[in-house]
């Protein structure tokens, strides 16, 4: 028997929603290859365990789906702030590092992303690297090309071996951070933390990324 899996409104769209919150925090805390179907299904409470194919088809189906909602939350703002950096112009390198950054830093999301999010991105890129490059890519991250592109604009003064590098090591370094800020986050550190809390969190990784990116070339 041919069933439709059910849309995102009504109780279908709350049991795929509590499905995946469930699955990303899993993920997130022990990684992909340890978490069974059966798991999701009970942390999620529900009793059927078959809920995850009938939402989602396979285990690889619902990874995709967990990774791409999050980028289109993140590029989605970041692209709102790049349109209005651009209008009043000229950009500014701290204009880019902030749309790299706070979409990250302030993504929300309606169904707990922003609690577990980039620590699940960190077991993709280290379990499932292929599919984290495949499905993060192309049309989600379109502001992250348009950041990409003001960057080697306003670091063309160091050779370009150099800005790819500072490039990747800013970015993983932040990808390091908004992990670190979850999982303090998640053990109770509140919003009035001296490191984690608002809007010291975000400003201060702001700070970090722009001083990987222009710091004194000393090995070069």
């Amino acid at each position: 028997m041919n069933l439709a899996r059910p849309q995102s409104a009504g109780r279908g769209g709350t049991t795929r929603n509590e499905l995946k919150r469930a699955a990303r925090r899993l993920f997130a805390e022990r990684g992909i290859a340890a978490v069974g179907m059966r798991e999701i299904v009970e942390a999620a409470g529900q009793r059927n365990a078959a809920a995850v194919h009938y939402y989602f088809g396979s285990k690889d189906d619902l990874l995709r789906e967990l990774v791409v909602e999050g980028a289109d939350l993140i590029d989605g703002l970041r692209m709102r702030m790049l349109d209005e950096a651009e209008a009043r112009g000229p950009v500014e390198l701290r204009d880019v590092v902030r749309a790299l950054v706070v979409p990250n830093a302030e993504m929300g999301g309606a169904n707990g992303e922003s609690e577990t999010y980039f620590r699940f991105m960190t077991s993709m890129q280290t379990e499932r690297r292929q599919m984290f490059d495949q499905w993060a890519g192309g049309e989600h991250s379109a502001g992250y090309v348009r950041c990409l592109t003001h960057f080697h604009r306003l670091l063309d003064h160091l050779p370009l071996a150099l800005v790819n590098q500072r490039l990747l090591f800013a970015g993983l370094s932040l990808r390091t951070l908004l992990a670190g800020r979850e999982a303090a986050r998640d053990a109770g550190a509140g919003l009035d933390h001296p490191y984690w809390g608002e809007p010291v969190a975000t400003e201060g990784m702001i700070d970090a990324v722009e001083a990987v990116l222009i710091g004194p070339a000393r090995g070069a």
